[in-house]
């Protein structure tokens, strides 16, 4: 079951450490999503991390940095989407933003497509889950979704296991890790968190 760390949207003290500290505990799919940075700080941001992670990163926005840095691939949403077709024959992963199920039903070449939101939002004030228990089921029981589906919005280690057993093929965490993160700046009690939420993907690979 994949795990996704998705970057917080703002900048958070000893923000990088404590990522560092996660791609160290086994973190593999980082999602660096930062809508008002510039290029230059996209690039600056990158540059800090060791270049043995840049592996591991995924970047949203600014799309031509993967190949400049190597990085894991790309996120499309809808601020990019018109550049889809530039990507077709890269093999690369490549993933994007969907917000019901007919666009994930449409979907052609893309890794995996976070659909959102799954829970209440964390980070979002008002930004309230999109789908019943009963639809998600029912989605996830066709046999022809062309991509895996990640669980976005409302993550944390208290609902992992329901947003899993409804059927995504992994989940992504933004709010629940960053949030406690930006008040306490507590990298070793963070990074417990994570590898919580890591033991609980795998544990639930094994059973099912």
């Amino acid at each position: 079951m994949e795990l996704i760390v998705i970057s917080y949207s703002q900048d958070i003290n000893s923000e990088h450490e404590l990522l560092i500290s996660l791609f160290n505990a086994g973190l593999e799919n980082f999602h660096l999503r930062k809508p008002d940075y510039s290029v230059e700080d996209y690039k600056k941001y990158i540059e800090i991390i060791p270049e043995k992670y840049h592996k591991n990163i995924v970047v949203h926005k600014y799309i031509d940095l993967f190949n400049e840095y190597n990085l894991k691939g790309v996120h499309f949403s809808s601020e990019n989407k018109y550049r889809i077709n530039e990507f077709n024959n890269l093999q690369i992963q490549k993933s994007i933003s969907c917000h019901n199920f007919h666009e994930i039903l449409n979907l052609r070449g893309f890794s995996y497509a976070f659909l959102s939101p799954v829970f209440d939002s964390i980070s979002k004030e008002g930004y309230h889950s999109n789908f019943s228990s009963d639809e998600l089921t029912a989605f996830f029981q066709k046999k022809s979704i062309p991509a895996k589906v990640i669980a976005l919005g409302g993550i944390s280690s208290e609902n992992i296991n329901k947003a899993l057993s409804l059927g995504f093929d992994g989940v992504a965490v933004m709010g629940a890790l960053w949030n406690n993160f930006k008040n306490d700046n507590n990298i070793a009690k963070t990074t417990s968190y994570f590898i919580e939420l890591k033991r609980k993907c795998q544990q639930f690979a094994r059973t099912y």
